[in-house]
């Protein structure tokens, strides 16, 4: 085991480089901790609202929408966010150059990539309204796009911000539908909406999700800039954009086949199965994907961390710092999946209403399936900050084409319950191959322990 000393002698470098000491991990994870406890119930009272909202014929729409809109504002960001924040994490204070550069990644896509994005998904939101013979397809269109934008910039800023040392700021905007001041809006907003203008329906939902975004995204854009004023970014955003691209392209291929493993079986309940049959896949997903929140949490909180710390060949801090976030939230999933597994109509009834008792077996499925994402661990982060994202890359990609060929198959032949086995499986298998390649490739495994080093978070940077 190391010592207490071992542990302080390691920071010794950094605060000889003129780092000013951030916040520790136990001081982040509490910052971190009320904000996101604040998203999920905005993100249960959205879901709430727009299944009550839409009803079982429309509620996959709208998620699909939403899910849709996420990914593509991730892709439009090219992989630029979790590389600024992984460089963020370690530049000094006083490196207006490096700074400089950070900045002018951050514009490129903002200006570029995002905005094309956006409009890319507006026109096929626009398309498929028509085909749908739907007659508001162009509100449709541009509150989807709008949606795509804004959600990449909240992606983006949260990043940067927590990279360059505000865990405070950034813990509002990160979490499920965009952190707590995201998603009480957000749900503010859906709730008006089913309240007063009902017959808006799936457009009047989607413009709402869309402008929750903005009041947070302004804020942070405004505490970004303040932050790096005087830092020159370098001329010409196709010049930054070039470097973006050439940087940044496997996490953007990462982030792309990480968010499609989480969405494509909705999408092919949606193509495959009645709309009132892909809801209820939506509903259980909706449900179950909540115990993705502590793994997701701890992996935001420790990335900085496991990116300094990857600096040194000793591997053993690294390990003893992810075996000891794993555990803790393997503790949190495994106390919040008990009621999806005992008794999952509770869950459903409460946030979207009786209707939906049939994602009953879904919700199951799927929790079982994610509890083993807790006790993998954090494979994913640790490989990513890194420099080993292409590994993570690969291993996503596996899955979305498991995902497409069984789940449409099962889809098929089976029906809903099919597509949750699926489902399930490649959930398992996709993180069992992560864990694998942390353990090959970083000299790390990173699955929970019996002994965890509760005392290394006030002691490790965060």
């Amino acid at each position: 085991m190391t010592t207490g000393q071992e542990d302080e002698e390691s920071t010794q470098p950094e605060q000889a480089r003129g780092r000013q000491r951030p916040a520790s991990l136990a001081q982040a994870l509490a910052w971190f901790a009320g904000p996101y406890g604040v998203a999920i119930i905005g993100y249960l009272l959205l879901n709430a609202a727009a299944a009550r909202l839409l009803g079982r014929e429309g509620l996959a729409a709208f998620v699909v929408a939403m899910t849709a809109a996420t990914l593509v504002g991730q892709l439009g960001l090219f992989g630029v966010h979790r590389s600024g924040l992984r460089e963020a994490a370690r530049l000094a204070p006083d490196d207006l150059e490096g700074l400089g550069r950070l900045r002018g990644g951050v514009v490129a896509v903002s200006i570029t990539t995002l905005p094309l994005a956006a409009v890319v998904t507006g026109v096929a939101a626009f398309f498929l309204s028509q085909d749908r013979g739907d007659a508001t397809a162009l509100g449709t269109a541009v509150a989807t796009a709008a949606l795509t934008y804004l959600s990449g910039q909240q992606k983006l800023l949260a990043n940067y911000l927590r990279g360059l040392g505000h865990p405070r700021i950034s813990g509002l905007l990160e979490g499920r539908s965009g952190g707590a001041a995201v998603a009480l809006g957000q749900a503010l907003l859906v709730v008006l909406v089913w309240q007063l203008r009902p017959e808006w329906g799936l457009v009047g939902a989607l413009a709402a999700a869309a402008l929750g975004f903005l009041p947070p995204v302004v804020l942070a854009w405004l505490l970004l800039a303040r932050r790096w004023r005087g830092a020159a970014a370098p001329r010409g955003a196709l010049r930054s954009l070039r470097i973006v691209l050439a940087r940044d392209w496997k996490f953007a291929v990462s982030q792309l086949g990480g968010f499609t493993n989480s969405t494509v079986d909705l999408w092919i309940c949606s193509l495959l199965l009645p709309a009132s049959t892909a809801s209820l896949f939506a509903a259980g997903q909706r449900l179950a994907q909540l115990l993705l929140i502590p793994m997701t949490a701890m992996q935001v909180v420790f990335s900085p961390a496991i990116s300094r710390l990857s600096a040194d060949p000793d591997r053993g801090k690294l390990q003893r710092l992810v075996r000891t976030g794993s555990t803790l939230a393997t503790a949190l999933v495994g106390i919040a999946c008990i009621p999806m597994l005992v008794v999952p109509t509770l869950p459903l009834d409460l946030v979207f209403g009786e209707a939906f008792r049939d994602a009953a077996p879904v919700l199951v499925l799927l929790a079982g399936a994610y509890f083993m994402n807790a006790v993998s661990g954090m494979s994913g982060i640790t490989l990513s900050m890194t420099h080993h994202e292409g590994y993570v890359a690969r291993v996503q990609w596996i899955g979305v084409v498991c995902r497409v060929a069984l789940g449409a198959f099962a889809a098929w032949q089976f029906g809903l319950v099919g597509v949750a086995v699926t489902s399930s499986v490649v959930t398992v298998l996709v993180y069992a191959l992560m864990w694998f390649h942390a353990r090959s490739h970083v000299g790390v495994v990173t699955h929970a322990t019996l002994r965890p080093h509760v005392r290394l978070l006030g002691k490790v940077a965060g």
